[in-house]
């Protein structure tokens, strides 16, 4: 899930209400598959090195520090029991190829009907393509449309991105809490340099209804660096991007989550002082936004929407983030089929009454991709900066 203040969750309760008595009827077995482009982030053109470098040079360790970080002041806390399946950091079980592909979005983006600029993060991969440039993500963290126009504040409104990077590997260790720094981010937290996003398509369905109420929520990203001029799969690596897998599978699923808020497993949200999930003690755990974090288990499909479920203690920050078939924690790699969409609450009943509670949840919902998500693939793979 992407980053979002707990302050709208009232707001939000009543909208998804709303949208649920209207009906979440499932998409057409035919549906247009076509690919829908965004507005380009950065326009080709004889500006566009020039652009590009003031997309990635917005990005200072301020900025990430202010959206990149969790809202609570404190630092990651593992559990009493030991990080476990529910969630554990990357750099405790492995290294390989994941520790380059994936890696962190930091953006801005603009409500549409107010001007509103709305900082947010997300997760996103490498993947394999033609011209070694696409990352793939959340299509709600590129652009939203929730029913009634939100508005500004909670950043759930009527928004497209202006401005988003990529940092391939992002390690937030070294990324100080509250810090006014204007300086870049160097190697230790941006390895492999950061990426500024070109162009962005989602799928058609999400075109039309990007508020999670008919699913398909998946994104391509161009990306590309003012300082190397070489596509980021040559730099990084990419992972294999499968369409139309098996469901019912055991699955790796990867992410940076940040926002205790809306953390099934913390503290706050089992103690009495918000609404009990009742959880055991040693279950309790903090996400900071820092790291690479990895769930694992056996998926169970979504019958109404076609995404892949799994028991997760992951945090918003974590949206976009790949979900892995045949993946070997040895070299890091596998195949990507999916990406993190939003919670699902089984307690809620099946989909569609489980969307009531997307804010939170002990499950996350990936979208698993099929016909409409390769088109989006493709549509990337085959573009130009």
């Amino acid at each position: 899930m992407r980053h979002l203040p707990h302050t709208a969750s009232a707001r939000l309760a009543v909208v998804a209400i709303a949208a649920a008595t209207v009906g979440v009827v499932a998409p057409a077995a035919h549906a247009d598959t076509t690919a829908v482009e965004l507005p380009p982030v950065v326009a080709a053109g004889p500006n566009f090195t020039q652009d590009l470098r003031a997309e990635v040079n917005y990005w200072t360790l301020a900025k990430m520090a202010s959206v990149g970080l969790n809202d609570d002041g404190q630092d990651a806390t593992e559990p009493q029991g030991g990080w476990d399946d529910l969630s554990t950091p990357w750099s405790v079980d492995g290294q390989g190829l994941i520790t380059r592909t994936a890696g962190k979005l930091f953006f801005v983006q603009k409500d549409v009907d107010s001007g509103a600029l709305i900082p947010d993060a997300c997760s996103a991969d490498v993947v394999t393509s033609a011209n070694q440039s696409v990352v793939v993500t959340a299509a709600h963290c590129v652009a939203v449309h929730t029913p009634f126009d939100l508005g500004a504040p909670y950043g759930m409104g009527n928004t497209l991105v202006t401005n988003m990077v990529f940092i391939p590997g992002y390690n937030g260790a070294a990324l100080p809490r509250g810090t006014t720094s204007t300086a870049l981010p160097g190697t230790d937290i941006a390895p492999y340099g950061v990426w500024g996003a070109t162009r962005e398509w989602i799928t058609n369905t999400w075109s039309g209804s990007a508020d999670f109420a008919l699913g398909h929520d998946m994104a391509a990203v161009l990306v590309a660096n003012p300082d190397d001029p070489r596509p980021i799969a040559q730099v990084t690596g990419a992972q294999q991007i499968g369409f139309n897998q098996p469901q019912n599978q055991y699955e790796y699923m990867f992410g940076y989550p940040q926002t205790n808020e809306r953390n099934w497993y913390w503290s706050d949200n089992n103690d009495g002082t918000r609404a009990s999930n009742g959880e055991p003690q040693n279950l309790w755990r903090a996400f900071d936004g820092r790291t690479l974090t990895v769930t694992r288990g056996q998926s169970q499909p979504d019958a109404v929407y076609a995404n892949d479920v799994l028991n997760t203690a992951q945090a918003p920050g974590c949206s976009g983030g790949p979900w892995m078939q045949n993946f070997d924690p040895s070299t890091g790699s596998g195949v990507q089929t999916g990406v993190n969409s939003r919670y699902q609450n089984p307690n809620q009943g099946p989909s569609p009454l489980g969307w009531l509670n997307w804010l939170q949840g002990p499950q996350m919902e990936g979208t698993h991709f099929g016909d409409e998500e390769q088109a989006v693939w493709q549509a990337a793979q085959s573009a130009s900066l």
